[in-house]
């Protein structure tokens, strides 16, 4: 049995960042997101004989593959297993199985690159469960195994990952709005493509250490009420302003961290002057915010869109994505 799949990486617009529980990746507190359509992570997997992985950039040049990277996706196949086994669906599960990943998404750089492979294996493993097929709710809770915010893949357009009690099961995703209820365009600046020396994972679990966290945990049910209340009416200015907020936050979080991390560049800060500037002279409907990494994610409006395009292309070594409002995570057929 081969099975294929497919998904692309989501843009946090209240940001995840914090476990109370490190192991299933429990989040602190509740997160919302836009889905993209670009770019793209295919993954296909087999059962085999022993634990496998190989790993394809965009121009389907293998990349080695650490032994950080292949311990995390074997603990994300165990795990698959164990929740499969408590809701009494893991008959005819093969022991191990063999990965293959084509992602078109840097890693570590702040484009939710765990994101998109973790809820494209979601999808592909929820495949191996043929006799009682899994709800999108149980792959958004395998996606979360993975990668916290893996589990704001499973539907489209815009998602929240909510907590719902302490089990293993008890965060996953719940659609807000449809990706045709909305559509927003996402113009993505690379300023850098060095892969950061701590990745999320391991950030997550240090949050807590930092003096402002408790407090930003406190904030978040108003933050995640004003952007679905912002995404349910279409006003851009709410959703900009809660957005901006929230991101701005979390950095601080992080920077006062213990080991503190600091994400931002000089090129990150600029950018930020800039499209403020550009924004308040023009009028233009774009927000700015930044995942764990340099990365800033210019938000926009179709009406808007020429304009922020052209700001971007103005930027020097800067690498571009342009993505808008996508689909979930979902099977291939070829």
């Amino acid at each position: 049995m081969i099975i294929r799949a497919h998904s692309s990486p989501n843009i946090a617009l209240i940001k995840y960042w914090g476990n109370r529980n490190n192991e299933w990746r429990l989040p602190a507190a509740d997160s919302l997101s836009m889905v993209l359509d670009f770019p793209t992570v295919r993954a296909t997997i087999e059962p085999a004989e022993k634990f496998s992985v190989q790993s394809y950039d965009h121009n389907g040049i293998e990349k080695p593959q650490s032994e950080t990277s292949i311990k995390r996706l074997q603990k994300h196949w165990a795990l698959t297993k164990e929740f499969l086994h408590t809701i009494e669906r893991d008959e005819g599960l093969p022991e191990n199985i063999s990965i293959v990943i084509h992602s078109g998404v840097p890693p570590a750089i702040g484009i939710a690159s765990s994101a998109a492979v973790f809820s494209c294996l979601a999808e592909a493993y929820g495949a191996l469960v043929q006799s009682n097929p899994l709800s999108q709710k149980e792959i958004s809770i395998l996606g979360r195994l993975g990668a916290g915010s893996g589990a704001r893949n499973a539907w489209g357009g815009y998602v929240a990952l909510e907590n719902h009690g302490e089990g293993m099961g008890s965060a996953y995703g719940r659609q807000i709005a449809r990706e045709t209820d909305w559509l927003l365009h996402d113009i993505i600046l690379v300023p850098d493509q060095k892969e950061k020396k701590i990745g999320s994972t391991e950030g997550h679990a240090m949050a807590s250490t930092s003096r402002l966290f408790t407090e930003r945990i406190r904030q978040i049910p108003r933050r995640m009420q004003e952007c679905i209340n912002a995404l349910q009416t279409k006003d851009f200015e709410k959703l900009r302003n809660i957005s901006e907020e929230d991101a701005l936050d979390m950095h601080r979080v992080m920077e006062t961290q213990n080991p503190p991390l600091r994400y931002l560049s000089d090129a990150t800060h600029r950018i930020i002057r800039d499209i403020e500037n550009l924004r308040s002279s023009d009028k233009l409907n774009v927000l700015y915010t930044m995942d764990a990494g340099p990365t800033v994610h210019l938000i926009c409006t179709e009406d808007s869109l020429t304009t922020v395009e052209a700001f971007a292309e103005a930027q020097k070594d800067c690498i571009i994505f342009k993505a808008k409002t996508g689909g979930a995570s979902h099977l291939k057929n070829i």
